[in-house]
Parts: C-alpha cells; structure tokens; sequence
C-alpha cells in the first residue's frame, strides 16, 4: 500500500530568520511560497527545514515493514523521522528508500527535510553529483514522498537480460530480487508484451524469474514491463535490440 505524503509541508528558514514561514505543497520550489525578492541563487546559499505531520493507526503499523521513499530532491537535503536523521539526499541516486518501521509510533509522527549546506558535512568526500531527469535545478523537491507499507515481500530490485538467437527471435528475462519479512502465500505478476505470467514467490529464497519468448521483436518500439509484488509495482519501458544481447543461442 502506498501511503502518498502530499498536503501542507511548513516551510521554515534556518539562515535568514526574518523570512516569515509558509505551507508548500510537492511538487514544487520552494519559491513558490518565498518572498519575491528572494533569487533562486539566493534561496540555494541558505538552509531550510520543511515539516509535515501525519498520522498512523495500528493496521498501519501492522505491516511487516515500512520504506519511506523519496525522489526529485534537488540540492543536498536530510531526512528525519520523529527527529531521527535517517538519510541523506545527497545526489547520488534519483531514488532514495529506507526501511523506517522503528523509528514510527502510534499516532502523530513527523517528517522533516532539511536542505543543508553540503560543505558543512564533514563525512561528504565528494560533491553531489546531479542524478534527476529532469533539468530542473531550483531547490525544491519534484515528487512527493511517499511511505510504502508491505505485508510479506519486499520488491528490491528488477534486473532483466535479452537472449537472442542467430535464427531470429529473442528470449527476455525478468529477475526479480526481493526481501522476505514475513512469511505467507505470496505470488508476483509480471506483464510483458501483453502476456502476463504469475509467479509463485519462495520465501525462503530472494529471486524470481519469468522467461518471455518473442518471435519477432520490433527494435524501434518500446515494450511495457510492468511488476507486481505485495501491493508494490515496478514500470519500466525496454527496448528489444540485439546489440544488449547478454549471450547468444543457436537454434
């Protein structure tokens, strides 16, 4: 289940302190609720904490882990839990996720980014290195984050390879990683081409794979792949070409 933290986040200044504080929602720049006479150069050399409160109920907490997941920060940032530093958004990845079940209680719980100057983080060898599609580069962040609650399975990562063979044709292969919590009945959809086969998931193993056989591949078109594991999804688009080939089969 996702649980979307949208709404109001409170925006505060920790450098200027006589800028009055405002309520932003994502995705936005944080100059959406700034005053006009600040610059976007002037908004990226000072730090910002943003709040936002939710609450949780015991089905909630119920789940056998629960990720916070973030992407479209733009600019050094940290993230706290209920005042836990959990992790950092420091450009080197466009996803982040955490596993954040015991840093959550029973009713309200907060969240909080902070946008930080990076050269003050001393264990930061090097700069943050720009990892967004997009171009944006104003601060602010560009998705909203979202907590993921997963009942049994955690879908960690999927890895996919193409086979094709000197007569024409191509073998696909889909590997799904995953992370076992809880045990039960757990089974994983995986849609390609417009078939779908659905996996049994062996909890006591962390892979899964699913083999598509496609006659004849069009190189120029992309091909929907879409996962689905304990209420989690993964979508991706994949072009059937010959040159990712990872080894090559005759008939």
């Amino acid at each position: 289940m996702i649980f979307p933290l949208a709404g109001l986040w409170q925006v505060s200044p920790l450098t200027d302190l006589s800028i009055p504080q405002d309520d932003i929602t994502f995705p936005a720049p944080l100059s959406q609720v700034l005053p006009t006479s600040l610059s976007e150069s002037e908004i990226a050399t000072q730090e910002w904490h943003l709040m936002h409160d939710i609450d949780l109920d015991e089905a909630m907490l119920a789940s056998a882990a629960i990720d916070l997941v973030m992407s479209g920060v733009t600019h050094f940032a940290e993230v706290r839990v209920n005042g836990v530093a959990v992790f950092d958004c420091d450009g080197f990845t466009s996803e982040y996720r955490k596993q954040i079940k015991d840093y959550l209680h029973l009713g309200r719980n907060r969240f909080e980014i902070l946008f930080l100057d990076p050269e003050d983080q001393d264990w930061l060898d090097e700069a943050p290195q720009k990892a967004l599609d997009s171009e944006e580069t104003r601060v602010g962040v560009w998705q909203v984050p979202y907590l993921e609650f997963i009942e049994h399975v955690r879908l960690e990562k999927v890895t996919t390879e193409q086979v094709w063979h000197h007569g024409g044709g191509c073998e696909f292969l889909v590997h799904l990683h995953y992370t076992t919590f809880k045990p039960g009945l757990v089974s994983a959809a995986v849609k390609f081409n417009a078939m779908t086969y659905h996996l049994p998931i062996d909890v006591r193993s962390d892979h899964a794979m699913a083999l598509f056989q496609i006659e004849a591949p069009n190189p120029d078109i992309p091909y929907s792949l879409l996962v689905s594991l304990d209420g989690q999804q993964r979508e991706t688009h994949v072009y059937l070409n010959a040159k990712q080939c990872v080894t090559q089969q005759s008939k």
